[in-house]
């Protein structure tokens, strides 16, 4: 992975090293993410590549359980360009912060509002508003709490006009 890592790149794989030389599962769930509803766990009508992640370690889980197998690969992440990847990206290891913008599939109104040139324009204010707020959420712990505060209802209040004015 390290080959591959730079900044402003998200970079997933389905195992952890090149020693893990086993058939993988992880590709048919990624493209199974890609394809269900059920991955867009915060309901934005976008599947982000940390969506699909998450879902296909879920169900990689699963399978291996089902299959009463050692599981012979362990899918990693990595989006910050410095370390090595993850298994869990999250706030703690600030790894999951780009992937979680990183949009691969747009379903419902989200397809009309991208193809729409007056609401695509509200559409890609509303995502960075949301990404802002994702950074905002990772670096929480290194600021003041009043400020956080003031930043964040800044940014929620912007957010909530958006979202309004794409509904109209």
């Amino acid at each position: 992975m390290s080959s591959l890592r730079k900044e402003n790149r998200v970079v997933i794989t389905a195992t952890k090293t090149g020693a893990e030389r086993n058939a993988t599962v992880f590709p048919r769930f990624w493209v199974e993410a890609l394809r269900d509803p059920a991955a867009d766990t915060d309901k934005s009508e976008t599947i982000s590549a940390l969506e699909a992640f998450h879902y296909a370690q879920h169900k990689i889980t699963e399978y291996y359980e089902s299959q009463k197998r050692l599981a012979t690969e362990h899918a990693l992440l990595e989006d910050t360009g410095k370390g090595e990847g993850v298994r869990a990206p999250s706030a703690e290891n600030t790894e999951g912060l780009r992937a979680a913008a990183f949009p691969l599939v747009r379903l419902g109104a989200a397809t009309s509002i991208a193809n729409n040139p007056e609401k695509k324009k509200l559409f890609e204010k509303k995502e960075q508003l949301e990404q802002q707020i994702d950074e905002l959420k990772y670096n929480k712990a290194a600021m003041q709490p009043d400020q956080y505060k003031k930043q964040l209802t800044a940014l929620l209040v912007e957010l909530a006009k958006t979202q309004e004015e794409l509904e109209k």
